[in-house]
């Protein structure tokens, strides 16, 4: 009688720790799903827009369309689909200079530095976010990281 209470004692504690196992599993998986449902939904085009008019719309437009010959477009940019988001982050902070070609039409020019100085990293990350996004219908999210290492790559050279 005492060996079957041990044995299934020692059973219940073996399947007990199991248990704990598979509930922690299941709740880090959860956790980790809500994190990713969280940064999926985190992107506010509002204030993305506001931020986008207020710091590019004076050269780009509100629209995005820019001025043919003068001011690229930000909008259905064959420059920006293409681009890569390190690339495009270090030209917002740094300027950039030289010629550009997008929509097959050339631009020569300097990109002076507009992004407002006193933005917060997350700020600038979500005006290109919402120039992927509704400029031109691209699901790419940029985060504050990008925008550190974008800083710490620093100005691009002129394009040629």
């Amino acid at each position: 009688m005492q060996k079957s209470f041990l044995e299934n004692t020692r059973k219940r504690v073996l399947l007990n720790r199991q248990s704990r196992k598979n509930l922690i599993w299941l709740l880090l998986s959860v956790a980790t799903f809500g994190l990713v449902i969280f940064s999926a939904f985190s992107y506010d085009k509002e204030k993305g827009k506001k931020l986008y008019i207020e710091q590019c719309s004076k050269c780009h437009r509100k629209d995005g369309k820019g001025i043919k010959g003068v001011y690229p477009p930000l909008k259905n940019s064959d420059y920006v689909q293409k681009g890569d988001k390190i690339e495009l982050l270090r030209g917002m902070l740094f300027g950039r200079s030289g010629k550009i070609v997008v929509n097959g039409e050339v631009y020569y020019g300097v990109m002076t530095t507009e992004v407002d100085k006193n933005l917060k990293d997350e700020e600038i990350a979500l005006i290109l976010e919402y120039v992927f996004r509704e400029l031109n219908g691209i699901d790419k999210s940029v985060t504050s990281e990008d925008v550190v290492k974008a800083r710490k790559l620093g100005k691009l050279p002129p394009h040629k």
